[in-house]
């Protein structure tokens, strides 16, 4: 079985197959991992430092408004640190978002969707769209924040 707290699906982490039932990461009293969104996006911009695309990705999501706290609302796609007291978010796994995207486990517009894949692509590289798929059909405020986006991701200033 997959387990969504270590991402092992064969043993291969823990040496025995097992589920988030009984997950050594898994959250200690077998509650929902519950998640901050205004400590997700602390986090998160602390993470892109030294990085232009990594801060652009962040960047999109923060000032689209919407993406941080749908974020934090599903754990499952967040990069959690099982090893303290309380499970601790640092960063998106973005794989995994690219997969919820792609398999349309998102509810969300087609614009809002849009913004949210190509934060992906610019955070990581695995994550290719169609740049004129995605931005075809934004509205002038989402489309000001994914040139904004680009900009930042090559380095330039944010004009604002």
């Amino acid at each position: 079985m997959f387990c969504e707290h270590c991402g092992d699906t064969d043993g291969t982490e823990t040496g025995v197959d097992h589920d988030e039932r009984d997950c050594p990461w898994s959250d200690t009293d077998g509650g929902p991992v519950t998640i901050d969104a205004a400590e997700l996006a602390h986090t998160l911009w602390a993470t892109t430092d030294g990085s232009p695309a990594l801060r652009a990705a962040i960047g999109l999501l923060n000032d689209h408004g919407l993406w941080i706290k749908r974020l934090a609302e599903r754990a499952g796609l967040l990069l959690i640190d099982y090893s303290g007291p309380a499970p601790e978010a640092y960063g998106i796994d973005w794989p995994k978002v690219v997969e919820a995207l792609d398999a349309k486990d998102l509810p969300a517009s087609s614009g809002e969707l849009r913004i949210l894949f190509i934060a992906a692509s610019l955070a990581d590289t695995a994550a290719r769209i169609p740049l004129g798929d995605a931005v075809s059909g934004l509205d002038t405020t989402n489309l000001a924040l994914v040139l904004q986006a680009i900009a930042v991701a090559n380095g330039r200033p944010v004009v604002r």
